[in-house]
């Protein structure tokens, strides 16, 4: 089985073994097709020939990349040998991305304040008292990225006072609505 990410590189090998004369078989053509998990081609169609190897004969490969998230096959194929097929898994996301992505500095947070004085159906069942934290927001943006334009990802936490006096939030959480 391989596994890579989208857009990963990974290689498709192939070793044509002669069983009659007990070696590697040189010098033939090896066809690859990959298909998606129920035996459809794809589209565009990810096909073609695996090039022999210059350093050891009758080994043939070929370095390829898919750019959607799933499960596909890759059946390879040469006259007078059996077919092999290989079991492909691409993951939606790359760990190493993620990783990345969880940096301090690629975290923002930013901290809103009940500003109004009529308070929101949420800000009353969460006693947000008037000048206090109603909610943050955290930002993640990739490692790669300059600034906070495209973020990747974000998400809300709303703050919960045991009374409308209180000070600080005894918890973060949904909205309460």
């Amino acid at each position: 089985m391989i596994r890579a990410n989208v857009g990963e590189r990974f290689m498709i090998v192939v070793a044509l073994w002669d069983e009659a004369v007990g070696i590697n078989a040189s010098g033939r053509t090896v066809y690859y097709d990959i298909r998606d998990e129920n035996d459809d081609p794809l589209f565009p169609p990810i096909n073609g020939t695996l090039i022999e190897s210059t350093v050891a004969s009758g080994i043939y490969k070929k370095i390829l990349s898919i750019d959607v998230p799933g499960e596909y096959v890759c059946y390879a194929v040469c006259d007078d040998f059996y077919s092999s097929t290989e079991e492909i898994i691409i993951n939606q996301e790359n760990i190493y991305d993620e990783v990345k992505a969880s940096r301090a500095y690629n975290l923002k947070v930013e901290d809103v304040v009940r500003d109004s004085t009529v308070p929101t159906a949420s800000q009353l069942v969460r006693n947000v008292p008037l000048g206090s934290t109603d909610y943050i927001i955290t930002y993640i943006k990739n490692d790669d990225d300059l600034d906070w334009s495209y973020p990747t990802a974000s998400g809300v936490s709303f703050a919960w006072y045991k009374t409308i006096n209180s000070e600080m939030p005894f918890k973060m959480g949904d909205s309460g609505v």
